[in-house]
């Protein structure tokens, strides 16, 4: 009697992955590179993939998609003495691996570029339409629903508190998000929607800002100290 063959269960990136037959294998390298955690999974990576698109429609689907793929393969803790390095280190992988992979070296050149400009802690200025695209993409899901839940993961990871009791919205002291996580709100993410390069990606930014001051200010409500919203 023969054993029925197992089922291929879709994955979340199949759609895009169909869209260009090199990308199957640059996923399968991203895989055994890169580490995963929370807030840097492979639906971070497929919603990344998604506004890229958004972001820069006249870039090639590849280009985008792979850029997207491939900009966390170097995943470095946020306390890693090397942070800011990472996209660094990240692009350099990508210009190496991508020509054996199907890509020209110019193709791997522009999306090693896009790496290199997309964080936040390098503080770069994309140099292409992509790297604006790519850096945007990935700002985006720090910000909303999203945004509130990454925040979240990734304090707990760390072991922060979650606010300080006596000024959690940081009116009498300087925000310190390496003690309180929603800290990170005042020194980073209600700062980000100003930095978008792209159209959809600020009209973005500022509906999802949006949420997160809503979600502060419902915090404020339960903890018995209002938020200020601006």
């Amino acid at each position: 009697m023969s054993v029925p063959a197992r089922e291929t269960v879709p994955t979340p990136l199949d759609d895009l992955l169909a869209l260009d037959p090199r990308l199957p294998a640059v996923w399968a390298w991203v895989q055994r590179l890169m580490t995963p955690d929370a807030a840097h999974d492979e639906g971070h990576l497929r919603r990344v993939a998604v506004w890229t698109r958004r972001c820069a429609p006249d870039e090639p689907a590849a280009l985008a998609v792979a850029a997207a793929l491939t900009h966390d393969v170097i995943n470095l803790p946020k306390n890693h003495p090397q942070r800011a390095q990472a996209s660094t280190l990240a692009a350099q992988a990508v210009r190496e691996a991508l020509p054996g992979l199907g890509f020209t070296p110019a193709q791997a050149h522009e999306v090693a570029l896009a790496v290199r400009d997309h964080s936040f802690s390098r503080g770069a200025v994309p140099e292409t339409p992509l790297g604006a695209a790519l850096q945007d993409a990935d700002r985006l899901d720090a910000l909303g629903a999203l945004g509130v839940m990454r925040v979240a993961a990734v304090g707990g990871h760390l072991g922060r508190s979650l606010l300080d009791p006596s000024d959690p919205w940081c009116q009498q002291r300087e925000p310190d998000d390496q003690a309180f996580t929603v800290d990170h709100f005042f020194t980073k993410l209600l700062r980000l929607a100003g930095s978008f390069q792209t159209a959809p990606g600020r009209a973005e930014a500022q509906r999802r800002t949006a949420v997160m001051h809503a979600f502060l200010t419902q915090l404020g409500e339960e903890i018995g100290v209002p938020y200020p919203s601006p």
